[in-house]
């Protein structure tokens, strides 16, 4: 009944507010150290919030409502309420939270039951379709049963969400960003840009690098620990090929077949594992009469051909402790399934000055490359800006610098031209430099480029309007956030928040 929300919580997961867990870990190691004879009780004062007292308890019940607003229900308000005031790490990272719900009570903000029905059933986890999904609505009030939430406080759990909304609402929805701001910032992101690269390639400096020996066995000397042979492991296998074409044959042939494959490999586990009479692995395969393929010695990185594709199975060969005494068991790979015997291992050895030194230099060669890089930049730029300010033609000074400015097609900054080698790149930093100016370095996977600006336009699109309205409503919104976060920290210094001590 819970699958969907079992298989989702992976998701969800990712969204977690590491504080959350952080702060009741490092508020009950701290306690118990500092009175180590006297244990937390949930009725003990957590914290104090406007003359309010809160307990462990109350605090344990805020923290399991926002990890399940978050994890399940895909509401993240009031996460979000808890990163506003940064925590030092204990139980106030809670804090936000009562401050909250005791201004939504001042202020009269008090979400109905229907309020918190309506708005759960249009939770995007709860949906199928585009419509409220029963059967979801089921499983979320059974999980939230087994997890000790009853149909009032998953209620509860909603109405903070829509309380931590309305709040909100109340204190920034008459703000609108300034037309002329968003204007602004339209302009900026969806101008047209021309002008030209220079580009300075890590290559061309390699070929003026030089590197002495003694350099280069003061780098060995350095970090010999990083010039060793990798470790190498030789196995023995037996491979249980999974049935083919499978897809082709009828229902009660397909399942024989694939029985047919599991009992192999049951009865060779069975002698391998069996606590009484296990049997190693070359007398279970003697016993069995399957056939055992040997491996010379490998590295991970360079496994055999026939187990390439196989990597689940290469990572528990190479993970597997140099001294276990496990009996080998069955791993399913993507042909079939496989069981293992580590024959020998080759301890990584550490290599010569002379077996590595080309690969010494050929780090040398680009730590150098990418100084002489660096400094020639930096130092063209700088001459082309004082170039530029004293009155002088971009194309003088390019000559004289001994560079080459290579002609960009026209750039649209939203939407670079994929044609164009690093067009994101160089669009946004041309977006952000003047028009008859240099730009910062742009670094890029083969070198460093320069961007001279020479015209930007804001040209005719027939999404226009809409872009607008957007850039209007999405710069509305950064601000109204930027506002609420302000006014929220000012009621949450007038709080008077104190943090209960132990001892």
């Amino acid at each position: 009944m819970l699958e969907f929300f079992r298989r989702h919580r992976g998701a969800f997961l990712i969204t977690l507010t590491a504080s959350i867990i952080i702060s009741m870990f490092y508020y009950g190691v701290s306690q118990t150290a500092a009175n180590p004879d006297k244990k937390l009780l949930p009725t003990d004062v957590a914290l104090t919030v406007s003359g309010k007292d809160y307990s462990v308890a109350d605090v344990q019940r805020a923290q399991r409502s926002v990890e399940f607003s978050q994890y399940y229900l895909q509401s993240y308000e009031m996460a979000s309420i808890l990163r506003i005031i940064p925590s030092s790490g204990g139980l106030d990272s809670f804090a936000n939270l009562f401050v909250a719900r005791q201004l939504m009570e001042d202020l009269g903000i008090r979400p109905s039951n229907e309020e918190a029905r309506a708005a759960l059933e249009k939770l995007p986890a709860l949906q199928n379709n585009g419509k409220f999904d029963v059967s979801r609505g089921q499983m979320l009030e059974q999980l939230a049963s087994s997890m000790g939430f009853d149909s009032e406080a998953l209620l509860d759990i909603m109405k903070d969400s829509i309380g931590l909304r309305k709040l909100q609402d109340l204190v920034t929805k008459s703000y609108t960003a300034s037309p002329l701001a968003a204007e602004k910032q339209y302009a900026s992101s969806y101008q047209t840009v021309k002008g030209g690269k220079i580009t300075f390639e890590t290559e061309a400096f390699k070929k003026t690098a030089t590197v002495t020996d003694d350099e280069i066995k003061k780098y060995y000397e350095e970090n010999k620990e990083n010039y060793k042979t990798v470790e190498k492991r030789a196995v023995s296998y037996v491979f249980f090929e999974k049935a083919k074409d499978l897809d082709k044959k009828p229902l009660e042939e397909r399942q024989k077949a694939e029985s047919a494959v599991v009992e192999r490999v049951n009865a060779f586990n069975a002698l391998t594992t069996d606590q009484k009479s296990r049997k190693t692995f070359a007398e279970a395969a003697a016993a069995t009469k399957e056939k055992v393929e040997t491996v010379p010695a490998f590295a991970q990185g360079s496994p055999p051909e026939a187990l390439k594709t196989e990597n689940n199975l290469l990572d528990l060969i190479f993970a597997r402790p140099k001294d276990s005494t496990s009996p080998a068991e069955a791993v399913e790979g993507d042909k079939g399934w496989y069981v293992f015997d580590v024959t020998k291992i080759e301890e990584p050895k550490q290599q010569t000055l002379a077996e590595v030194t080309a690969k010494i230099k050929e780090v040398l060669v680009g730590q150098k490359a990418d100084e002489a890089r660096t400094k020639a930049v930096n130092e063209a730029r700088l001459a082309l800006i004082e170039g530029l300010k004293s009155g002088k033609k971009i194309d003088e000074l390019v000559k004289a610098q001994k560079l080459t400015l290579e002609s960009l097609p026209d750039i649209d900054t939203a939407n670079p031209p994929t044609e164009v080698p690093n067009s994101f790149l160089i669009g946004q930093e041309a977006a952000k430099t003047a028009v008859g100016s240099i730009s910062h370095a742009v670094d890029f996977d083969k070198g460093t480029l320069l961007i001279y600006v020479s015209a930007k336009e804001l040209r005719k699109r027939p999404d226009a309007v809409e872009l607008r309205k957007n850039q209007v409503e999405s710069l509305s919104d950064q601000e109204r956030m930027s506002l609420f976060q302000a006014w929220f920290k000012k009621q949450h210094e007038a709080a008077r928040i104190v943090i209960a001590k132990l001892g």
